[in-house]
């Protein structure tokens, strides 16, 4: 038997108001038409190429122990997303359009790279679910994360991303061509052409929600997608050093660096642990210490020996060096965990934390 091509046509368009079970249903029908195919031999069917066509598969025949899987690509459930999966050795398998609730086709052991017209948002392992916190986890900017949460939640048909994100044809259509940098300091990627001219044409909103309101949303995403009530351990923090950057909207490009390190005696901070604006306009890094903290006195991170998704998307009180709100951001199986810092005089702070 020679290779087999599959079609397995989607709607690229449907809207937020379509039925769960048609994703599903199509999901199922998908894989039928691929057993199908695989029964017969010799030529193969055509291939999609181009606009909303949807999704195609390639496989070589006889290759039962490697099934078509299902994820989902999850800022709220993003709709309508060009995806494309490689295998091992770097070969299309799988492209198409994400469905209304987000769900795209993968093999194991594939990559899946997602993209808005030929603005490239990145790429990552395909698994059951994959987050935009996947697609930058290799990012050199601490504002990567939030950059990309940003410019998806602004590319809502309806702007609102808590009913799931759809992207519009139009979207794609002015997309063409374009390149946008998400690895860059938050004021840098904010004026990129690229950037402002899709904006100011295909969406609704120009002005982008604030790193706060998009980075909320998020966690929300977290806590829904995952089953935050099993307990289960995401995350083991005991022997592990993390590098932060803290920034805020307010400093613009300027930012100060904190170390966390967990070991089997606690919690230990050495650097910057906030960042202030002074009367002046300009800021400075704040709070300079080593600090040390027992696991069973940490306000943020007493689960250290094997922390939840609800440990880790969460917001508590930390009683110093200066009081304040800190809520925990954090996707399963990437090595960034963000924190909003949220004072009491109105200040607000990005912390961001990367495994070294």
């Amino acid at each position: 038997m020679s290779a087999v091509n599959v079609n397995l046509v989607s709607n690229a368009t449907s809207s937020k108001a379509a039925s769960s079970k048609v994703a599903s249903s199509k999901a199922i029908l998908g894989a039928a038409l691929l057993g199908l195919a695989l029964t017969g031999c010799g030529g193969g069917g055509g291939s999609s190429s181009g606009g909303d066509a949807g999704m195609t598969g390639n496989t070589q025949a006889g290759n039962s122990t490697n099934q078509i899987r299902e994820g989902r690509f999850l800022d709220a459930a993003v709709s309508n997303a060009r995806y494309v999966t490689l295998t091992p050795d770097g070969k299309v398998s799988m492209s198409g359009f994400t469905a209304e609730d987000g769900s795209f086709f993968f093999r194991d052991g594939e990559t899946v790279s997602f993209f808005i017209g030929d603005i490239l948002l990145g790429k990552a392992a395909a698994a059951g679910i994959v987050t935009p916190s996947a697609l930058v986890d290799g990012a050199n900017s601490s504002d990567a994360l939030p950059n990309m949460l940003r410019f998806l939640q602004t590319l809502d048909t309806d702007a609102d991303p808590y009913n799931g994100i759809q992207i519009s044809s139009l979207v794609h259509e002015h997309s063409t061509n374009l390149k946008v940098d998400f690895d860059r300091l938050k004021g840098d990627f904010e004026v990129q052409s690229a950037l402002t001219g899709l904006l100011a044409m295909a969406t609704n909103s120009p002005t982008m929600p604030t790193v706060f309101a998009a980075l909320d949303h998020f966690r929300t995403t977290m806590l829904n997608a995952y089953d935050s009530n099993s307990g289960e351990t995401v995350l083991n923090l005991v022997g592990t050093k993390w590098r932060s950057t803290f920034s805020s909207e307010a400093c613009g490009d300027t930012s100060v660096e904190l170390t966390h390190t967990f070991n089997k005696l606690g919690h230990f901070t050495t650097g910057y642990h906030d960042l202030k604006q002074r009367d002046d306009g300009s800021c400075k890094g704040s709070s300079l210490a080593v600090l040390m903290a027992l696991y069973e006195n940490d306000d943020m991170f007493s689960c250290a020996n094997g922390c939840s998704l609800t440990d880790l998307n969460r917001t508590v009180r930390i009683n110093g060096p200066e009081a304040h709100d800190a809520t925990i951001v954090h996707a399963p199986g990437t090595s960034t965990i963000t924190i909003i810092h949220q004072y009491d005089d109105g200040r607000e702070v990005l912390e961001t934390m990367k495994k070294v």
